[in-house]
């Protein structure tokens, strides 16, 4: 498998670290990449993007080691085999330490970086994990006897990926992951994160959780048995947000709980992804809603079109987890989650009548069922329609 991080992001993770720990007190680092980088503005301006790449790629990589915190998340959900770090890098590190002018770096970084790690085109050219890579990994870790299950599914999946890319994001709804080529059978992960994520060494967990997190979406994306696909959602542009907000929720909940049982750490704690479920799901009665959370959480296997599916359709998710007899047909009408399309003016709707009949005048009633013969009471609508219908009929 291979993996690149664009230029971009390493300059810009570089940058933001650097000045992070120069403001803590820190400036052996910040005053080394200076010492590198202010020479190279005497260069020709066509030489300059070259010189400062290599020493972006030098700092991330090497001094910073920003790039193990992707291999530390690639290990954990299992796209690669855990690997014992290499040693070969410390004498040749040392040796470049020394050097300041550009032609003596292009020299070192020959040296140091012996074809595996190429950056800095448009392209996002790759760096290949091999085994005399220095900045990555070298060499196995052999299985232990209780682990040959895990292991020999990682070596699957990490030959399976063609590469992985870690791009910077342009902003929070930017970020994420997300898999190329995925039909050809030539798949490359596409991971897109904010360079702010790499400046605090104190935040490093919450980088790490939110890598794991996106790795194993993108290992999902590419497993048989998840059978993902780019599926077709109906409804208006209201109705297809409040259903990819559901789905990404659920599949949230379906990787946080397999992160939980290997001991990884997530996201959000199981409490505070429940508190979002709640958020979606606040409808259904207390004991149903908990109970459904909690058989999500511990079920072993989801497919695609499941997760897809529950999201999409309430009495899907409610036929799966809740037991026929705990919750009548009659308390299932009453249902009527946010964001929900109104029967009357269908639109999402957040703010439900739930029982128009028992605070309607019966004219208010009728006027709706004029226009709606198929309408009754225990369908209610959106608090607008029928307060226009209240108008219509005079009693408003």
């Amino acid at each position: 498998m291979k993996v690149s991080y664009s230029a971009q992001l390493m300059e810009e993770s570089v940058f933001r670290h650097l000045n992070h720990l120069e403001r803590s007190g820190y400036r052996s680092d910040y005053d080394e990449f200076h010492s590198l980088a202010d020479p190279i503005y005497e260069l020709p301006e066509d030489d300059r993007e070259i010189a400062f790449e290599k020493v972006n790629r030098l700092f991330f990589m090497e001094k910073l080691k920003l790039g193990d915190h992707v291999l530390r998340a690639l290990e954990a959900v299992g796209l690669i085999p855990k690997r014992k770090r290499t040693s070969k890098k410390s004498a040749l590190l040392k040796e470049n330490q020394a050097l300041k002018s550009d032609a003596d770096f292009a020299e070192a970084d020959a040296a140091i970086l012996p074809g595996e790690f190429i950056e800095g085109t448009e392209a996002d050219n790759v760096e290949q994990v091999e085994e005399e890579a220095v900045a990555v990994v070298e060499d196995e870790a052999p299985p232990e006897d209780n682990d040959e299950v895990s292991y020999d599914l990682a070596r699957e999946f990490e030959e399976r990926i063609k590469e992985v890319i870690v791009k910077r994001a342009i902003n929070k709804v930017d970020e994420g992951s997300n898999v190329l080529n995925r039909v050809s059978g030539n798949p490359i992960i596409e991971m897109r994160v904010l360079a702010s994520r790499f400046s605090n060494p104190e935040e490093a967990l919450d980088l790490d959780a939110f890598l794991i997190q996106e790795f194993m979406h993108a290992k999902d994306m590419v497993d048989p048995e998840f059978d993902y696909e780019d599926a077709f959602i109906p409804g208006n542009p209201s109705v297809k947000n409040l259903i990819t907000s559901r789905f990404r929720l659920l599949w949230n909940m379906y990787v946080d709980a397999r992160l939980g049982r290997i001991g990884v750490v997530s996201v959000l704690p199981k409490e505070a992804r429940f508190r979002e479920f709640d958020n979606f799901y606040r409808k259904i009665p207390d004991k149903q809603r908990r109970g459904i959370f909690e058989g999500i959480w511990v079920t072993d296997k989801f497919t695609h079109e499941e997760l897809l599916s529950m999201a999409t359709d309430l009495d899907t998710l409610m036929s799966k987890y809740v037991d026929p007899g705990e919750i009548s047909e009659e308390e299932r009408d009453f249902i009527h989650l946010q964001g929900s399309p109104c029967p009357l003016c269908k639109f999402p709707t957040y703010n439900w009548v739930d029982d128009p009949e028992s605070i309607c005048d019966e004219m208010v009633l009728e006027a709706i069922q004029i226009d709606f013969p198929d309408w009754e009471s225990k369908d209610g609508g959106c608090d607008r329609c029928i307060e226009v219908y209240e108008l219509r009929a005079g009693v408003g």
